[in-house]
């Protein structure tokens, strides 16, 4: 496997791939790590955690909820994309295959996503990427029919 991610004509694709694990890595410890303290930030921050939407279906996320979703998501799909760059290298030349394994990658950060967003009640991407969830999982669990053109 790791012999066909980096064969001569695919190593600065691969690179680039696990530069984008790198980065999304680098992003989501960003999300975890304390601001300085400063004043006039501490008070942004205690208003976007104060100040409430309403977003249907019962959910009330802050303006904060929203932002940390934004950002986590930002480092949930650069990691999603890395993955299934190293996985389409990985299997090319192989159509059934590379279709599925792209396809696990995508069910798997599109479900991240989808967890992220229902543990911040951030209601749109909740519900549309719940949706496209379902057509990734589905893809997995019935069985291909190979196409006869």
């Amino acid at each position: 496997m790791a012999v066909q991610i980096f064969r001569r004509g695919n190593r600065l694709f691969a690179a680039g791939s696990i530069g984008l694990i790198i980065v999304a890595l680098l992003h989501g410890i960003g999300n975890f790590t304390s601001p300085p303290a400063d004043p006039a930030l501490n008070a942004v921050v205690e208003a976007m955690r104060g100040y409430h939407i309403d977003l249907g279906f019962g959910m009330r996320p802050s303006f904060m909820d929203i932002h940390m979703t934004l950002s986590m998501t930002m480092s949930i799909l650069l990691l999603g994309l890395g993955l299934q760059n190293l996985v389409t290298l990985s299997v090319a030349g192989e159509v059934a295959k590379l279709i599925r394994a792209v396809c696990v990658v995508n069910a798997i950060f599109v479900g991240a996503v989808v967890v992220l967003c229902a543990v911040y009640r951030i209601t749109p991407p909740l519900l549309t990427l719940g949706v496209v969830e379902v057509f990734f999982l589905l893809a997995l669990m019935l069985p291909r029919t190979e196409s006869s053109d």
